[in-house]
Order: C-alpha cells, then structure tokens, then sequence
C-alpha cells in the first residue's frame, strides 16, 4: 500500500484525492495546506491527517507526495519532498522556468525517488487511443495535427494566483502546455516554434498585455509533419470547457471534439465514419467544486500509474521528466515567439 499525502487541498488536489479513494494500492493519508479551515475541511471529507505546512508532512510517514500547488511553489516543494525521501508525483506545469526543471530533476535523482509530473493528456482515453491508431500505421504517416484548448477565463484557483502570470506562466504554460505535450508525444519533438496570441485588451504581445489567447506552429517534428496549436482562457462565459483534435494522415483523419457525441471518429476514402470503442475506467464524475474537469477517468488513470510505477520501484516512462520539462521549455519558447515576432528553435531537441 502506498501511503500519499497531498499538499494543497483545492481544486486539483480534491480531484486527486478523489482518484486516490479508487486505486486499490493507494492510502490517501494526509493533506498540507496553510489555510486551516482548508485543510481540516479537506481532512473530514477525505478521512485523512491534516498538517499546516509541508514540512510537517514529510516528517510523518507518507511514502508519496502529490504536490497538486500553484505552480510557483512547485519546484521548492518537490525538491523538499524528494530530500526527504519521499516519491513524488507534480501537477503540470512542472515548473515556471528551465533552472527550477533542471533543480527538480537533480534533486529527486540524487534521492533515487520516483518523480513524474501530470501531463494528464498522454493518460486520457481519446488521446491515447488516437496516440496508439496513430501508432500502428494504419492510417500512414501523419501530415499535419491541429489541436485546441478552449475556456473562459478561470475563476476558481485560491486567491486568484491562475490569472496572476508572474505566479501560473499565463494561459501558455498553464494551458497551452496541455496540446504542445500532446503534439510532441504524438508527432516525436519539435526543433523550433512560432507563436502569435490575442492580449487581454486586443492584440498585442507586451508584458502588459497578458495573452490569453495562442495559436503556436511546431515544426521539425520527426517524420516531417507539421502541427498547431490554440488555447484560450478568452471564450464568452458560458463557453463549454472545449478539447479539440485533428489528425490528418495518409489514409484518413482522426476527430475528435469533447463536445461532440460520438467525441472520437475515424474517416477514410470508401468507409463510412467509425468511432472507435474508448475504454473507460469505471470511477464516478468529479464532486468537488467547479472548474473544467467532469470527468475523472484520465486523472485516475494517471494517478494510479504512478501508483504502480512507486509500487513496483521502476521509473515512469509514460512520462519522464524530461518530457515534462520539454514540455515546459516548448511554453517559454513560444512566448518568446510571440513577444519578437519570430520563430524559436527548441534547443534541447537540436543536435
């Protein structure tokens, strides 16, 4: 059994936490937060210990700590965590900048600790049926990718920090990260990209005005295949929370719109559409709050990956660590791109 503690008990880490009740390895068995009606709330629905700070979680007897924080707490509490012997599980963004990445790594590999970061897409159902017809060849080579992340602007993280970019990256790093992850584990690394956005007051790219909308090109992805990306905390209120993508082969297109019913369908030259059957873990909808998450499948899936990867000892290859701080380096390039105008090569992808 694998004994967790989760610091941070908001919006994520009651999603988490509602994972962690399902997976038959796993022992929801703490929770840190400095907010004290946060924690002990948190601590009566979920049955666990509650503690004010991280560090006095770690000295209890936790095997693993979901760090499910705003992003800029999480290069110093994963490093806490992984100095005190603790394996370590990360919501993404792993980190706001590449020196806080390469810390995290350092530290948990100078500890021999199991450490993943939550790219959550590679461990969705759609996508990873996508990801594995892409795969198999079936459809030919991917020629072009189009992928999308659509919401009205976020209101429910603690004290706003989601819309505060010097605390979350923006809508790049917080969801934009989400699709270029996506594109770089379906179409293999980028080796540069180009970025233009929508400011929160119009058009414009200075610090002053915040983008909240992108729209990023990747190329020099391995087979030659080019891709996009949109995201957008920008849509009207009301907006359904919206996932899009398109695949683009030799011998046919892959679908798929969260909206849609049927979600995922296949075409082909002389076929009728198809929609191939998605296996769904049976766990129930997200209780807790508000936000753009309904359905907890990919995170369950996710978590209880991790779960096992700690379990059994072995590093997680789903996702490593250096594809979450590609992942990471790919957000920082294209906001470079959008703030001079040009095109950024990925340099860790260049030889």
């Amino acid at each position: 059994m694998v004994r967790v503690g989760i610091v941070g008990g908001g919006f994520m880490g009651h999603t988490h936490a509602q994972c962690y009740q399902l997976i038959p390895k796993a022992k929801l068995v703490a929770v840190a937060d400095p907010v004290a009606k946060t924690r002990s709330d948190f601590a009566a629905q979920y049955g666990c210990q509650a503690f004010d700070s991280l560090k006095a979680m770690l000295a209890s007897d936790v095997d693993a700590v979901d760090v499910c924080t705003p992003t800029f707490l999480h290069a110093e509490q994963v490093i806490a965590a992984a100095r005190a012997g603790k394996h370590v599980v990360c919501e993404k963004p792993m980190a706001l900048t590449l020196s806080e990445c390469d810390r995290m790594v350092a530290a948990t590999e100078k500890a021999g600790v199991i450490f993943m970061v939550a790219q959550v897409l590679r461990f969705w159902p759609e996508y990873t049926v996508i990801a594995d017809l892409v795969r198999s060849g079936k459809l030919g080579a991917v020629q072009w990718a189009s992928a999308s992340r659509l919401s009205p602007s976020p209101a429910w993280s603690w004290d706003d920090w989601i819309r505060d970019e010097a605390r979350s990256g923006g809508p790049i790093l917080d969801l934009h990260i989400h699709d270029l992850d996506l594109l770089a584990w379906l179409l293999g690394p980028p080796t540069r990209v180009f970025c233009t956005g929508v400011g929160r007051t119009g058009s414009g790219t200075s610090p002053a005005k915040p983008l909240i909308t992108v729209f990023t090109s990747l190329e020099g992805h391995p087979n030659g295949a080019k891709s996009l990306a949109t995201a957008s905390t920008g849509m009207t209120g009301g907006f359904p929370f919206t996932m899009e993508l398109l695949v683009s082969a030799e011998k046919g297109t892959i679908a798929f719109d969260s909206t849609a019913t049927p979600a995922l369908t296949i075409m082909q030259e002389g076929r009728k559409p198809r929609s191939p059957k998605v296996p769904q873990p049976k766990v129930p909808k997200s209780a807790y709050g508000s936000g753009n998450i309904q359905a907890l499948g990919g995170y369950y899936v996710e978590l209880k990956y991790f779960v096992d990867c700690v379990a059994k000892g072995q590093k997680p290859t789903v996702v490593t660590a250096q594809d979450a701080r590609l992942a990471v380096e790919l957000c920082l390039a294209a906001r470079e791109s959008a703030q001079t105008g040009r095109p950024v090569p990925v340099k860790s992808t260049r030889s």
